[in-house]
């Protein structure tokens, strides 16, 4: 009875074993997917065949089978249909929605439309009026496409008026007569066609102001609600596939003629049809795959127009989720980095009004810092963790062995180099200079020297203050509050930090003996820090700090007052620091204030670049919003461009930061010499400058960078010193908000960086 007991001990532990072995090995095999092609094979699918040939689906955990081109079997009705689970599609997906079948688009790997109607040159058909009456071959869904339906409609041809025949998908078909005009793609026919010696037009509907998504990578509402993971991972391997097969045309040129040729393409046809679907899935500076809804209800409008049924509930959910709530535009590597990292956060709960705890849960951040976080966080659609840091020595540390991969609020500096890279600024306020009550107002830290000033330990301006002013003794603090806890007991003579800080500490703590009684010369651009080994974290969080606006700024710091102010200060004090309040009202709100001779100082402070004397960021987010309220008003353009010197680190790095203070005040003395009174030129930030030009458009600005470049360049700088700068323009236009002029500026001086430097770069849009 032991015995049998024993056997069946034994075989229950085989049994659980082989289900666990039966288990593991079920979850090692790689999901079984496929994708139904829309036409044959050609580049214009390259990204799926390179997804399966590099190995990036079975990296996904996905085998992927590539269905071939039926002219039978049309995608959607297949993905509808379940017997497979992607599909490529048209703009024409939109009417399949509307009609009921619940659709999902995933991404459009072209922004604009590679669609063409051609024809034989010597049939002289050249505009839509000209298709009455001809034999067009086109199939069912290219005739739902929205760029076609409206090309037509605005040149006052219905399409019932065109008479249509079987598509044969041979071009030859132009040529021997069996049709006057096909359906096809600007990449591919008309390049086969030139080979055989065949001359053609093309009628284009982005000629006539229409251009649209185009091979929409698209499933089911079933397959995203019930393999969300599975359509994560398809997409993100199809766009790395698009991405590797536009980086290296030749090699998948190649690919595609020795395993994917069913139309006996030549290579030298292939490697044309990539370069021009390059530039169409790259159109508008837009990520790969980027979709946006407002496209999509632009192309909803044109259809509702022309009388095709439409509902504002059936667009709800059109759109892949993941695209949908993510505003910050993206690349591939940074999705993917994204959605296989969860993002760890430090900060000290010490540094108010940036980073502090929550009066109702002292375990939970908020400030201003923590705020411009959350909208990130928000607008990219990363996943999170908090880890709270005691002292800044130890934030330093957790970035240093990362053991963290951000930190909120902190300025560049030299010792943090090694370890960190920095994210744009989010905001920039001046260092300023706390006394005691009884000391006048300073003209600055040279009145300081031979006295004692509080700093917090590992701040940037602690460095700074020692280089340049080695006769003043820095006392290391905790922390600020710390400083003029020490200040206030008379053992140290001055505080140093930027004017939002102090501010908000002498008010919270009642500190009516100390007074702000000067500023420093040091601007302090407030950033993230970010692991040295992240640089997609640092891209990503520089995008989303470019997408934050006027109005969001303003609501995180209406958000920041609300809480400091009123729930955390016993109301009896309101009037008695009513002048600090002030101040800090003045520096968020851009508003004027009239509380005195140091206030109106400070007021000069908060929008001067201390450095240059130009106008700071603060004043040209003022300039901004004024320009685009007026161009909303009067519709009068306005023009931003972007300056950035050429290899100035190496002026730094070569001849010291007090050479390369000379350059900048230098620069900045030009750029004023030559705009105009109406312009705004201020220090954008490090060595980029930016020029508001208002009632300007792109031509005129671009002259006046022309201007700029010839007077850097012919300009005498301290110790020979030849300065170049690269120059980013955008012009206003219908539909923009402020961020995105500003993005397309940002986008073409990167464009003139990558091409080489020293040059001007237009917004193509523009």
């Amino acid at each position: 009875m032991v015995n049998n007991t024993g056997s069946d001990m034994i075989y229950r532990y085989l049994a659980l074993l082989y289900c666990f072995i039966t288990l593991a090995h079920a979850q090692l095999q790689p999901e079984r997917v496929s994708v139904q092609l829309q036409w044959a094979d050609q580049f214009q699918f390259a990204g799926y065949y390179v997804a399966k040939e590099k190995g990036f689906y079975k990296d996904a955990g996905l085998d992927v089978t590539i269905k071939k081109f039926d002219p039978k079997k049309l995608a959607v009705d297949e993905v509808m249909a379940g017997r497979t689970q992607y599909g490529i599609g048209r703009s024409s997906l939109l009417v399949d929605r509307m009609k009921g079948k619940d659709v999902v688009a995933l991404a459009a790997i072209f922004q604009s439309s590679p669609f063409i109607l051609l024809s034989l040159k010597s049939a002289d058909i050249k505009t839509p009026h000209d298709l009455v009456g001809k034999r067009i071959m086109m199939t069912e869904d290219y005739q739902d496409t929205i760029s076609v339906r409206a090309m037509l409609n605005s040149q006052g041809v219905q399409i019932d008026d065109l008479k249509f025949i079987q598509y044969s998908y041979n071009p030859e078909d132009i040529a021997n007569g069996k049709t006057d005009v096909m359906a096809c793609y600007v990449s591919n026919e008309p390049y086969v066609l030139k080979e055989k010696g065949i001359e053609t037009n093309a009628i284009n509907p982005e000629a006539y102001g229409f251009d649209f998504y185009s091979d929409i990578l698209f499933t089911s509402e079933y397959e995203v609600r019930h393999h969300p993971k599975r359509v994560r991972a398809f997409v993100d391997a199809t766009l790395k596939g698009w991405e590797y097969a536009f980086e290296h045309i030749p090699e998948t040129a190649k690919l595609i003629k020795q395993k994917y040729n069913g139309q006996n393409k030549s290579y030298g046809s292939l490697v044309y049809e990539g370069e021009v679907l390059k530039e169409l899935a790259f159109r508008g500076n837009q990520p790969l795959g980027a979709m946006t809804m407002e496209k999509f209800r632009r192309i909803s409008d044109i259809y509702r127009v022309m009388g095709l049924s439409y509902s504002d509930e059936r667009l709800d959910g059109f759109l892949y989720e993941d695209s949908a709530n993510q505003s910050v535009p993206l690349t591939v590597s940074e999705r993917s980095f994204l959605h296989t990292n969860t993002i760890r956060y430090t900060s000290t709960f010490n540094w108010p009004p940036f980073n502090f705890s929550a009066l109702e849960d002292r375990d939970r951040l908020q400030g201003i810092a923590d705020d411009f976080w959350q909208l990130i966080v928000q607008n990219t659609g990363m996943h999170t963790s908090f880890q709270p840091s005691t002292t800044w020595s130890e934030v330093l540390n957790a970035v240093k062995t990362k053991s963290v991969d951000i930190t909120l609020g902190t300025a560049v500096s030299s010792d943090k180099e090694p370890y960190a890279i920095f994210s744009k600024p989010y905001a920039s306020f001046p260092n300023v200079i706390v006394t005691n009550k009884t000391i006048d107002f300073l003209p600055g830290l040279s009145s300081l020297e031979g006295k004692r000033v509080a700093i917090g330990e590992g701040y940037s301006v602690a460095d700074m203050i020692a280089k340049q002013y080695p006769k003043i003794t820095i006392v290391g603090v905790d922390n600020t509050r710390e400083g003029l806890k020490l200040l206030s007991a008379n053992r140290v003579d001055a505080v140093v930090d930027i004017l939002p800080v102090v501010a908000y500490l002498i008010n919270a703590d009642h500190y009516l003996d100390l007074k702000i009684s000067g500023t420093t010369e040091f601007e302090f651009d407030v950033r993230m820090m970010i692991r040295n080994d992240y640089p997609e974290l640092k891209s990503i969080v520089d995008k989303a700090i470019d997408g934050i606006s006027i109005a969001q700024r303003q609501k995180i710091f209406n958000r920041y007052i609300a809480v400091s102010y009123e729930d955390r200060i016993d109301y009896s004090w309101i009037y008695r620091v009513g002048v600090l309040v002030s101040v800090v009202i003045a520096i968020f709100l851009y508003r004027q204030f009239e509380m005195g001779k140091y206030n109106k100082k400070l007021l000069q402070m908060a929008t001067t670049d201390s450095l240059t004397g130009l106008t700071n960021r603060i004043g040209l987010d003022e300039k901004l919003l004024s320009c685009y309220q007026f161009y909303q008003r009067e519709h009068r353009v306005f023009s931003i461009m972007i300056v950035d010197l050429d290899y100035f680190k190496r002026i730094n790095d070569t001849y010291g930061h007090l050479v390369g203070d000379k350059v900048l005040r230098k620069v900045a003395d030009i750029l004023r010499q030559n705009v105009r009174e109406v312009d705004m030129v201020g220090r954008w930030g490090g060595e980029e400058f930016m020029i508001i030009c208002p009632s300007t458009n792109s031509a005129g600005a671009y002259n006046l960078a022309l201007k700029i470049q010839t007077a850097l360049s012919a300009a005498d700088f301290v110790q020979g010193i030849a300065v170049n700068c690269s120059i980013g323009i955008a012009e206003c236009r219908e539909e923009d908000r402020i961020e995105n002029v500003v993005a397309r500026a940002d986008n073409a001086l990167y464009n003139a960086k990558a091409e080489g430097r020293n040059r001007i770069s237009l917004d193509p849009i523009n």
